[in-house]
């Protein structure tokens, strides 16, 4: 059985990401809208320093990796008649600071390619930003690690040479499923290598969903209100754990006309 709004099939949308989809949030809400004419059930998965394959914890909160939540489960309740999914894979690289070795976030990472190509998804893939952590000098990388990673105390050479392994496999990667594989300009980001600036966001944005056939380009990508923006922001995962306290929160946190959204 096909699930439908006012019996128009609905499009799935995935999104799979860490900190830079968790800031841009908000806009990626609005830009779905805006480029996307037809029902729309959005299953989200991110989070300030997610992992994809660990549990993760950033200022109290815990979320489980992204191949192992719940958002997989949510997917399969849509049936392979229904329209495809539209799904953004971004945020790639926080499990090499962890300490995850290159062939386990490769792993990872196909274990989610694999199951969107099974469900005839168009994927937009993005990689590191590794034109930006080519500029790193091993001073900033010390700083901001210890800003964004207090309790990891990986080095700097060994990090690098991490990430560069992983690009050259991820190009691979991208390659053996016929995705495009988005690399991410230097000019994208500031003084913070791996968040990209925020007048940049629209831009990058509207390169992703641009790998979508039915997106539409000319679709206006900006910020909704701030009343909006922080309605958005303050919906709650389907499981976390803050401080320590178990918190299940049923899915979607948001149903309106022709849109609804889970988050994982």
């Amino acid at each position: 059985m096909t699930i439908a709004i006012d019996k128009e099939p609905i499009r799935p949308v995935i999104l799979i990401g860490a900190s830079n989809l968790a800031r841009a949030f908000p806009l990626v809400v609005n830009g779905l809208r805006a480029g996307l004419r037809e029902p729309l059930a959005v299953l989200a998965a991110f989070g300030h320093g997610r992992s994809y394959g660990l549990w993760s914890q950033m200022l109290g909160r815990t979320l489980p990796g992204i191949v192992e939540c719940g958002l997989w489960t949510a997917l399969r309740k849509y049936d392979l008649d229904t329209l495809p999914p539209l799904a953004v894979i971004i945020d790639i690289g926080n499990d090499l600071v962890y300490g995850s070795s290159v062939p386990q976030l490769l792993a990872w990472i196909e274990a989610c390619l694999e199951r969107l190509s099974e469900r005839r998804s168009e994927i937009a893939l993005m990689s590191p930003p590794l034109e930006s952590i080519d500029r790193l000098p091993p001073w900033k990388f010390e700083l901001l690690r210890r800003a964004y990673f207090p309790m990891q105390h990986i080095g700097w050479p060994v990090l690098y040479d991490r990430v560069c392994r992983f690009q050259d496999e991820m190009r691979g990667l991208a390659k053996a499923y016929g995705i495009r594989l988005i690399e991410p300009p230097a000019a994208w980001y500031g003084f913070d290598p791996i968040h990209m600036l925020r007048r940049r966001q629209p831009d990058v944005w509207r390169e992703l969903f641009s790998q979508w056939p039915g997106w539409d380009r000319s679709a206006p990508i900006a910020y909704p209100s701030l009343r909006e923006s922080v309605r958005l922001r303050a919906l709650r995962p389907a499981e976390r754990y803050l401080f320590g306290y178990r918190q299940i929160t049923p899915q979607p946190v948001l149903k309106q006309d022709r849109f609804t959204l889970s988050m994982y």
